[in-house]
């Protein structure tokens, strides 16, 4: 009987994931709950934890493969593993830690974020430098080899997930990597939908406003950890996202609010008010919503609300103006330009615009597709994990009565 329940993602541990991994619920139910903190692993020792202090006690801190695999070794016996990490070349090792220690383990696919080109990422020029001549090195070639032998060993000695949660279709060939015959494949919502379904009629803010989904651009964990050089100051971003921001307040007749990123750390950027953890429930109660390409755009097409991606010159100097178009492109929309020779020029109604097609085409593939399961993640896993799940079709699929 499984008594204790360890996720893994790739990111430290904050509020949004204790609500999206259900720990509520698997608390309520007596279950051992834990965080494992792989993050100097499997992303960058030199990321800022900023996972509230009040949950730390949910978290257990893990350095070294070593101490991975000790743990995993320690408390293979009635425990369960829940996962988003994929298998790459550079997770290998941590599958075949968790393979050959044969604890049990649910992959979790239920976070989605639309296919972006990622054009012309531009690393810092220190990086550049190190890159290049780490790519002639004798050193880099024979790392390369290794990893590549390294996947594919493991890639023949991996232990199959006894269950997969997923919402995407068809399910991702690498993911399917991690499944066999004996895999328990369950189709559900987004955690978004979830969130969005969950999100109560009390409006955050009384008056009238459009909210920016914060992306936390300048100092984003993805871009700190991957060396990326945006070519742009956050002093700039700010600049000309608050003139922007405040122009169009003053033609919409809207007030400003801003739903912080999960992993904001700072507070001063902003000219606005700043809501943490709040995303969902001021989406819903808006007029409008702001964006770059922040997947939290899902509650806008959930509520019906119209949409603008913002874009700018100074944006396109890295491959984030490039993702803001690709995000636009999702819902037949052109990003709006806010730099400062063309801000002025803005067409209010464009913004209040909605492709009604465009978003219910997007909530069947990607948030709540066909005949997907609507039971909260808890009770997912506790059915897989149960012998009366109910099957279906050539592929086992639960059913929550």
């Amino acid at each position: 009987m499984v008594k204790n329940i360890f996720f893994i993602h790739r990111f430290h541990f904050n509020r949004s994931y204790y609500k999206t991994d259900d720990f509520q619920y698997f608390k309520d139910k007596g279950y051992n709950v834990k965080y494992l903190d792989l993050v100097g692993l499997l992303k960058s020792s030199n990321l800022e934890d900023t996972c509230p202090e009040d949950l730390k006690s949910d978290v257990i801190y893990i350095n070294t493969k070593s101490e991975f695999k000790s743990f995993l070794e320690k408390h293979k016996e009635n425990s369960l593993l829940l996962t988003c990490v994929g298998f790459q070349v550079n997770t290998a090792w941590f599958y075949r830690i968790i393979s050959r220690s044969k604890i049990p383990y649910i992959f979790l696919d239920i976070n989605f974020f639309p296919k972006l080109s990622y054009k012309n990422k531009v690393r810092s020029i220190s990086t550049r430098i190190k890159r290049f001549f780490e790519k002639v090195a004798p050193v880099y070639l024979f790392f390369k080899l290794f990893r590549a032998f390294d996947y594919s060993y493991t890639k023949k000695l991996i232990n199959p997930a006894q269950g997969l949660i997923h919402v995407k279709e068809p399910i991702r060939k690498r993911i399917l990597q991690l499944c066999n015959a004996e895999t328990t494949i369950v189709k559900t919502k987004s955690n978004d939908w979830r969130t969005a379904m969950d999100t109560g009629e009390e409006n955050t803010v009384k008056d009238d406003y459009l909210v920016f989904i914060d992306q936390y651009i300048p100092y984003h964990p993805d871009f700190v950890s991957r060396g990326i050089d945006l070519r742009f100051t956050a002093k700039e971003y700010y600049q000309e996202l608050n003139d922007a921001l405040g122009i169009i307040a003053e033609k919409t007749g809207l007030k400003v609010q801003i739903a912080a990123h999960p992993r904001r750390v700072s507070e001063g950027d902003y000219k606005f008010p700043i809501w943490k953890n709040s995303t969902a429930n001021l989406v819903k109660h808006s007029k409008l919503v702001l964006s770059h390409y922040s997947t939290a755009v899902n509650f806008a097409v959930i509520h019906n609300k119209p949409m603008a991606f913002l874009n700018s010159e100074l944006l396109k100097r890295s491959y984030v103006g490039t993702n803001i178009d690709d995000m636009a492109h999702t819902f037949s929309k052109e990003s709006v330009d806010i730099s400062k020779k063309y801000i002025n020029e803005l067409d209010c109604n464009a913004l209040m615009s909605i492709d009604e097609n465009a978003y219910q085409q997007y909530i069947r593939q990607n948030l709540s597709p066909k005949n997907s399961n609507p039971a909260r993640l808890g009770k997912l896993v506790e059915k897989i994990l149960k012998p009366e799940c109910i099957y279906h079709d050539s592929v086992k699929e639960v059913s929550i009565i």
